[in-house]
């Protein structure tokens, strides 16, 4: 053998050859590629938070205060949209010019929003950011799924779990930091050397087409459908007008059922949403992040309104969850080393149910706050375990040609589930203080973020309200457990019966 050949060799002595080091996602082939898929979730996360923590200071500079909250309504309405019709236009053109596109426009639409001369204008260009951020995050879901092996692609999601918790510390506190040192606009200029930097590592390293069909027809009719089913479904969570909005809702989603059955190339297959290898993943995510996230988000108001706590204490009682989450995400990585993502997601759901009985529980029964948290602790383990090993499963069946479509559908489910369970448990929440004290202004004054000055009645009521809640999605935690069986059994019995019809 030539001394410098690379190939190894046995040592003297008798002892094994020396196994070379395993590949990560900082090693040689995905170093760059991890970096800027990081990149962008940081992008989407930041963009995400921030902009709340600048409310008052835009209102204050540029009036029109009933416009403040269109900019982060309009920019969540843009970017669920963005999301969804993302899929069809990486699997046409590419992860790599999808993101180089994406990136241009966002920071081009970061820069419009800085230099927004009013509050109409803001809003519009907090529009085309929605839009940018959603094909942003997209692009990061996607590339993740095409570039990272399913040996790494477990671990690459549990990094970009870790990202959104970082953020969700960090973001709001950079948005403080900015506002203390220069105007409302710099939170929005933030954004541009971070998308410079993203653009930078990725611009050549993430996937390209490789020999993809041609790309489809752009589906205009399907996304004005898609478009309307998703303003109407987003403001029919929040609440808004039911009895208009529900209709328009249901006329929406039948209206794309019927044009998608039809139309050779729609920007959503229905395929995606129903066959038995994609509709068991779908829905045990969707559950549990409508139970899990939906009981998280009205902690800090049940915390300041019935438990009395500081308003520090209360902000910060939601990272529980988020850490329990990212914490459970790494534990899923390792183990999907071992063990098929089916089966973990299956004992993420078993985690994932007692945790949410054990939070209505604690908060029904009035036990010491630590131990409310570690029961959010425990949920977040729950939902973390389940949402990103069936994430990685679901990109694991999907063939590169579909990777956008099937990982945009995916993503847009979530949002849904999101809110939908933010909606359930705000609904449950109003239902009971209503109806024990007859008013629900010092809920709505908690929810504003203005000091709690509570009865003890209406404190009563409201921590009865939010463990009835927690009740309420505690069976959605449960009902988990059905697909994920369905998901475990099928891949106990082979990858043709998991791929199922789809």
């Amino acid at each position: 053998m030539a001394p410098d050949d690379p190939r190894p060799t046995a040592p003297t002595g008798g002892l094994p050859p020396v196994e070379p080091p395993p590949e990560g996602l900082l090693s040689g082939p995905y170093r760059r590629v991890t970096l800027a898929v990081l990149a962008t979730i940081a992008i989407a996360s930041y963009n995400n938070l921030s902009v709340s923590a600048a409310l008052p200071a835009i209102g204050d500079d540029l009036g029109d205060v009933g416009l403040l909250p269109w900019t982060i309504t309009v920019e969540l309405l843009a970017a669920s949209v963005a999301v969804l019709v993302a899929g069809p236009v990486i699997d046409g053109l590419g992860v790599r010019r999808t993101f180089r596109g994406a990136v241009v426009a966002f920071t081009a639409a970061s820069v419009a929003c800085a230099a927004a001369p009013s509050l109409p204008v803001l809003v519009a260009t907090r529009a085309a950011q929605g839009l940018t951020a959603g094909v942003v995050i997209a692009v990061g879901v996607a590339a993740t799924g095409l570039a990272f092996p399913d040996r790494l692609r477990p671990r690459a999601y549990a990094a970009n779990s870790a990202v959104w918790g970082v953020m969700g510390v960090a973001g709001p506190a950079v948005a403080a930091l900015v506002l203390t040192v220069t105007s409302w606009r710099g939170v929005f200029l933030v954004n541009v050397p971070v998308a410079m930097a993203a653009g930078a590592v990725g611009w050549r390293v993430l996937p390209d087409r490789r020999g993809h069909e041609a790309a489809d027809p752009f589906d205009v009719r399907g996304t004005a459908v898609v478009v309307v089913f998703t303003v109407a479904a987003l403001a029919l969570a929040s609440g808004r007008i039911p009895v208009i909005v529900a209709p328009v809702t249901l006329a929406a989603g039948w209206a794309y059922v019927v044009h998608a059955r039809r139309h050779r190339h729609p920007v959503v297959r229905l395929a995606h949403l129903t066959a038995r290898r994609w509709r068991h993943l779908h829905l045990v995510t969707a559950a549990a992040l409508a139970g899990g996230v939906g009981a998280n988000a009205l902690l800090p108001v049940y915390l300041r309104g019935a438990r009395a706590t500081s308003t520090a204490l209360a902000a910060f009682s939601v990272l529980f969850l988020t850490v329990g989450w990212t914490s459970a995400a790494w534990v899923s990585s390792r183990l999907q080393d071992r063990h098929r993502g089916e089966r973990v997601a299956w004992w993420g759901a078993l985690l994932l149910a007692p945790a949410s009985v054990a939070a209505a529980v604690t908060v029904l029964a009035g036990v010491a706050v630590p131990l409310v948290f570690v029961a959010f602790f425990a949920l977040g383990g729950g939902v973390g375990m389940v949402s990103t090993s069936a994430l990685a499963t679901l990109q694991g069946r999907a063939r590169a040609s579909e990777m956008g479509r099937v990982s945009s559908a995916h993503q847009f489910l979530r949002t849904l589930a999101i809110s939908y369970g933010t909606a359930v448990a705000g609904a449950v929440l109003f239902a009971v203080v209503a109806a024990r004290t007859g008013d629900v202004s010092a809920v709505r004054d908690l929810l504003g973020g203005a000091a709690p000055a509570t009865s003890s009645a209406t404190a009563t009521a409201l921590a009865d309200g939010y463990g009835l809640a927690l009740g309420v999605l505690a069976l959605v935690c449960v009902a988990a457990l059905a697909p994920a069986r369905v998901i475990e059994r099928d891949a106990a019995a082979g990858p043709a019966h998991a791929a199922g019809d789809g």
